[in-house]
């Protein structure tokens, strides 16, 4: 059984920091940012996302547990805002993929924006994460903007 866990104060600081660098090595490796900004634009949009950290009216934090015991597995971001739903993050951590953790934490997460009152919940995804474009296609999710690029040679 996978249940979502409001994320507690420790937690949250140790997933924002983690967050902040894979958030800038993701945008790094798409070719947003150079590597020397990375961090540092990383960093910057966090904070304006989430000027009160947890406390950030609108966004919630989740730990993913599952098993007996309960053990944590991974981790959601969602927010609720005017245009819907937005899953910021979804993360399960390394020795639990594979196990369908994903797939239950977004069926969940699906559940907690109706709840707050949400008809639509959007997500993004870089083209590179088969992985996770595979597991989005299969719960419902439809591509709604492609953005594409291509190195040039010299």
């Amino acid at each position: 059984m996978v249940r979502l866990v409001p994320m507690d104060p420790a937690d949250f600081e140790a997933y924002l920091e983690t967050t902040t660098r894979e958030y800038a090595a993701d945008n790094v490796r798409a070719g947003r940012w150079t590597a020397e900004e990375g961090l540092a634009e990383s960093r910057k949009q966090i904070q304006n996302l989430l000027p009160k950290g947890l406390a950030t009216p609108d966004h919630l934090f989740f730990a993913i547990a599952a098993g007996a015991p309960e053990e944590k597995v991974g981790v959601v971001w969602l927010a609720i805002e005017p245009r819907g739903a937005f899953v910021y993050d979804l993360r399960v951590f390394g020795p639990f993929r594979r196990r369908g953790y994903a797939e239950h934490a977004m069926r969940s997460i699906e559940g907690v924006a109706r709840e707050r009152g949400a008809t639509k919940i959007s997500l993004h995804v870089f083209g590179e994460n088969g992985g996770a474009r595979a597991l989005y296609a299969k719960l419902g999710y439809a591509e709604i903007n492609v953005m594409m690029s291509k190195p040039l040679p010299s």
